[in-house]
């Protein structure tokens, strides 16, 4: 009898300081995890104030809308990981977007190691922003119309990152840090295709557009420069900005064949995006009137683009004159043959009946480029 209940005694004890040792671990969790919550706004504060986020760009008056000095420009090396986020404000971007750009970089590292032997790639002097109540905007175009150009200027005077559907790595590697991204972090994002096919359906709910329109005459030449300079290996002299001899041109039998592809595709593009101009937001943009009068039509695309400014900061960014992917001035020579002026004529004048016929003559003006100008 004595044995049982000592051996009852045991047990007893055992249980009790199991339920002891229960309650103080209990209580000591609850107390860590009190104090874990209790410390993470802290710790958030502490993140923020540390990465130095970066203002939306300040009303007008205030001059200051880039992250970094005028002029300045940040290269870094980035083998292992995307630049730092004080410099270009990645936490701005969503998910998708820093996936992108993520995927972007790592590319343009990659070509960069290939091509010039280092990993260094150039983030220019602009910022991504909250996108938050955003509207996507498509920077669009016709291949050869400028569009790099316009991105340049566009990032000069908002310090805002542009975007593109693709990832062009001569661009992504001398300073257009936005390169891949598409969203509503960037000011506009580009594309060359027409809305409702191609890449640009892959991106969602875009909701208004700025198109460059540049005369047939010229950006069908600058697109055939491109088209035979991209394979070009020294830095900043790239498809952007080179242009071939008169070999490439004239009777030239690959010439004849592009030219009547890409006429059309020029028809096609003005077309498009002058229905859709008759659905949705769009600012049209002549390229030679952005070339007689810079200021003005940039203001123009900022006023569009919903960003803050003053006239006295458009001017001065404007003065560092955007140039590094402007294609040099066409060699004097004549690019068409008799036949050849015939045909793109022919293709204005279908491109103008569309337009009437659709009456979309008020959306895009083309009437200016009948006059084929040497």
């Amino acid at each position: 009898m004595a044995a049982h209940l000592r051996v009852f005694i045991a047990v007893v004890s055992v249980l009790t300081l199991l339920c002891v040792s229960y309650l103080i671990l209990g209580s000591d969790f609850k107390i860590h995890q009190t104090k874990t919550i209790s410390r993470a706004p802290l710790v958030k504060d502490a993140v923020l104030n540390a990465v130095k986020l970066q203002p939306q760009p300040p009303s007008r008056g205030n001059t200051d809308t880039s992250p970094m000095k005028e002029g300045q420009q940040l290269s870094q090396s980035l083998s292992t990981r995307g630049p730092c986020a004080d410099s270009l404000c990645l936490e701005y971007l969503s998910k998708s977007e820093r996936r992108e750009f993520d995927k972007c970089t790592s590319k343009g590292v990659s070509l960069s190691k290939k091509r010039f032997k280092s990993a260094t790639l150039s983030n220019g002097i602009c910022h991504f922003v909250n996108g938050a109540g955003r509207r996507r905007v498509a920077l669009a175009s016709f291949p050869g119309s400028g569009n790099t150009w316009v991105r340049g200027l566009l990032e000069m005077t908002s310090g805002i990152c542009t975007g593109s559907i693709y990832c062009d790595f001569s661009l992504r590697s001398n300073g257009f840090a936005g390169e891949g991204v598409r969203g509503s972090s960037v000011i506009a994002f580009k594309t060359h295709n027409s809305p409702g096919g191609g890449q640009i359906s892959r991106v969602k709910h875009y909701e208004a557009a700025v198109y460059i329109i540049r005369s047939p005459w010229d950006t069908l030449v600058a697109e055939w420069n491109r088209k035979n300079t991209a394979n070009s290996s020294v830095r900043n002299e790239t498809k952007h900005s080179l242009s071939v001899g008169v070999e490439y041109f004239g009777s030239n039998q690959e010439w004849e064949s592009y030219l009547h592809t890409w006429a059309d595709r020029w028809q096609n593009s003005v077309i498009k995006w002058a229905n859709f101009g008759k659905q949705r937001p769009l600012l049209v943009v002549y390229f030679e009137d952005l070339k007689a009068n810079v200021t003005g039509e940039v203001e123009r695309m900022l006023d569009f683009l919903q960003v803050s400014y003053s006239r006295e900061q458009v001017e001065e960014r404007l003065e560092q004159n955007f140039t590094l992917f402007k294609r040099r001035h066409h060699r004097e020579f004549e690019h068409y043959t008799t036949e050849q002026r015939a045909y793109i004529t022919q293709v204005i004048a279908k491109t103008e009946r569309e337009l009437e016929n659709s009456n979309s003559t008020g959306v895009i003006e083309i009437e200016r480029y009948w006059v084929h100008e040497k």
